[in-house]
C-alpha cells in the first residue's frame, strides 16, 4: 500500500518488513542449541525436587501431628487439674454447710 505512494527509500523499514503476528507470545530472539549455563545448573537440581519436597513435606507432617498432640495431652492435663481443683473445693463447701446445720 505504501509501496506504491512513497518510494521505497521514503519508507521506515517497520511499515515494510512484514506484517506483524497476532501470536500471543513472542519469537525468541536468543536462539541457540547450547544451553545456557543457568539451565545446566538448573538440570542439576530437577533430580533432587521430588525427594527433598516428601521429604519436607513429612517434616512438616509429622511436627504437625506432634504439636497437636502435644496440646491435646496438655489440655487434657490442664482439664484434669481443673477438675480436681473443682472437686476439692465442692468437698470444701460441702463440708461447710453441713458444720452449719
Amino acid at each position: 500500500m505504501w509501496s506504491r505512494a512513497v518510494p521505497s527509500r521514503l519508507v521506515p523499514a517497520a511499515f515494510s518488513a512484514s506484517r506483524r503476528s497476532f501470536a500471543s507470545s513472542r519469537p525468541r530472539l536468543n536462539v541457540s542449541n547450547k544451553p545456557s549455563s543457568f539451565a545446566e545448573g538448573l538440570a542439576r537440581y530437577k533430580l533432587f525436587v521430588g525427594p527433598f519436597s516428601k521429604v519436607f513435606l513429612g517434616a512438616i507432617f509429622t511436627y504437625q501431628v506432634l504439636y497437636w498432640s502435644w496440646l491435646k495431652l496438655e489440655m487434657d492435663e490442664s482439664k484434669l487439674e481443673k477438675n480436681q481443683e473443682v472437686a476439692e473445693l465442692e468437698k470444701k463447701a460441702r463440708e461447710l454447710t453441713s458444720s452449719k446445720n
